[in-house]
């Protein structure tokens, strides 16, 4: 039986509150019955199983150049096709998963996380594939992605979002995640049904606390007093301590430790799916900002270290050992995934597919654009080509040129110097946005959700993950 693993990698979400985890694991479904188009089941068809490790990002890897040592998703990496530039257009995990998982830019959805839902009444990759016949489940790592907050169930016959919180780490531990998804699978192909599992990895998301040895990995000779704990952080997040050079690098260095506590996580996983007909997506919702005088977070962030991603694809008809330096989005995920699967791609979509790019030498032309939580105070806008990213700012609900920030990338890949020039291709880009943006919110936004009301427990267990506005204003990007 061929299989179909795709793994994700990545992030949170706006100001909203988190469920407590479910006592059973939930099998909640869309309130809307989509039109779904249905492709009928291959004698064989190939499994699907997405992995998302959330807040990780690219350049940090060093599968990507980085300091943090990944070996399994380097061998990994050898075995298939490796995207340079995958974007994500959201930089938090409820809304990011949602754009991935459907293929429709953020706005379509609404401001999932104030009614833990989202307002795309299209098909999810999750509903058409069981539609399709297959069997469905997810396991959820994090808060931010439990089905009370974000709706995603839809389409899922199982959503195990319960676990144990721990309130100084703030996660479902990663050995537990994998465990859990493995005997599922395993299930699955002892039955010989075709299966699509979605399995998410909290870990390298905030506090940043690796195990021994990778809490000492990367920075051993640190004299200060900074750990990576919610309450050595929350000031500098806050807006009301700067960190210092030394510091910034210990952080970074607990962050890299996280990246490959989870990576080696991940090799159990990863082995028992060897040697099968496997094709396997990984992949991230986020990252996290570590400069521009935002520390250690990703809400209000739209620089690459926060959304540029890790994007490698492995399996049947997948080039190995290769790279693609074209530029890519998270929205075009379910639709090559669909195409990879030989299932009908939804239309009107805002992603499309990118299984061409594995042969193709032509640049794509298109635009990625990624949006802030426009229901936060000083909203942004970017959009970005392979060599040029623009910020700007949003105003009354439109994109202004005041306080915009430029960057040539091919000479500034870590957006150190403002001030470019902005290219022709971008000068309009909030128009082109609106253009690909609209016919995709009419076809398939429905109604506003109820709000919903979250207890004491959901509002602890959000502010302790630094999704809570406090009085204290958190730093102004620069």
């Amino acid at each position: 039986m061929q299989l179909l693993f795709i793994i994700f990698l990545g992030a949170c979400f706006p100001e909203t509150v988190e469920p407590e985890p479910s006592s059973v694991p939930s099998t909640t479904e869309a309130t809307a019955t989509p039109v779904i188009p249905v492709n009928p089941p291959e004698v064989n068809p190939p499994n699907l199983v997405i992995i998302s490790l959330d807040t990780v990002s690219a350049e940090r890897l060093e599968v990507y150049g980085g300091a943090a040592r990944t070996p399994n998703l380097n061998a990994f990496a050898a075995g298939g096709t490796l995207f340079r530039q995958a974007i994500s257009p959201f930089p938090e995990t409820a809304l990011a998963h949602w754009s991935m998982l459907t293929g429709a830019l953020p706005a379509v959805h609404g401001d999932v996380p104030a009614y833990g839902d989202s307002r795309y009444s299209g098909p999810t990759l999750a509903q058409l594939l069981s539609k399709a016949g297959f069997n469905t489940a997810a396991f959820i790592g994090g808060e931010t992605l439990t089905n009370r907050s974000t709706g995603l169930a839809r389409g899922f016959q199982l959503y195990d979002d319960q676990y144990p919180w721990d309130r100084a780490d703030l996660k479902r531990p990663g050995a537990d995640v994998a465990q859990a998804a493995t005997t599922w699978i395993d299930k699955q192909e002892r039955q010989q049904k075709p299966y699509f599992a979605f399995v998410h990895f909290f870990d390298a998301h905030f506090p940043y606390t690796p195990a021994p040895p990778w809490d000492t990995l990367y920075d051993p000779n640190y004299q200060g007093t900074l750990t990576g704990s919610d309450a050595d952080l929350r000031p500098y997040r806050d807006g009301e301590k700067t960190p210092t050079a030394a510091d910034i690098r210990h952080i970074q260095a607990l962050y890299d430790g996280e990246l490959s506590e989870l990576d080696a996580l991940l090799g159990p996983l990863l082995q028992a799916l060897d040697g099968r007909n496997t094709l396997v997506v990984i992949t991230a919702d986020h990252g996290e900002s570590f400069g521009h005088n935002y520390w250690f977070n990703h809400r209000d962030a739209l620089w690459d270290e926060v959304i540029r991603v890790p994007l490698l694809i492995r399996g049947p008809g997948v080039p190995a050992n290769h790279q693609v330096d074209d530029q890519v989005s998270l929205i075009d995920v379910t639709p090559t995934v669909l195409k990879l699967l030989n299932q009908t791609i939804p239309a009107p979509l805002n992603g499309t597919d990118k299984s061409g790019l594995f042969t193709s030498k032509a640049a794509s032309q298109d635009i990625a654009f990624a949006i802030t939580d426009p229901f936060r105070k000083q909203p942004q806008f970017a959009s970005r080509i392979p060599t040029f990213k623009r910020i700007q700012k949003v105003v009354n609900g439109k994109a202004t040129a005041r306080e915009q920030q430029a960057y040539n990338l091919s000479d500034d890949p870590y957006e150190m110097s403002d001030g470019q020039s902005v290219p022709e291709r971008l000068d309009k880009a909030w128009a082109a946005y609106q253009a690909v943006l609209q016919p995709v919110i009419a076809r398939w936004q429905g109604p506003k959700p109820a709000k919903r009301t979250p207890d004491q427990s959901e509002y602890d267990r959000l502010k302790a993950l630094g999704y809570v506005d406090e009085p204290a204003k958190a730093p102004t990007p620069k």
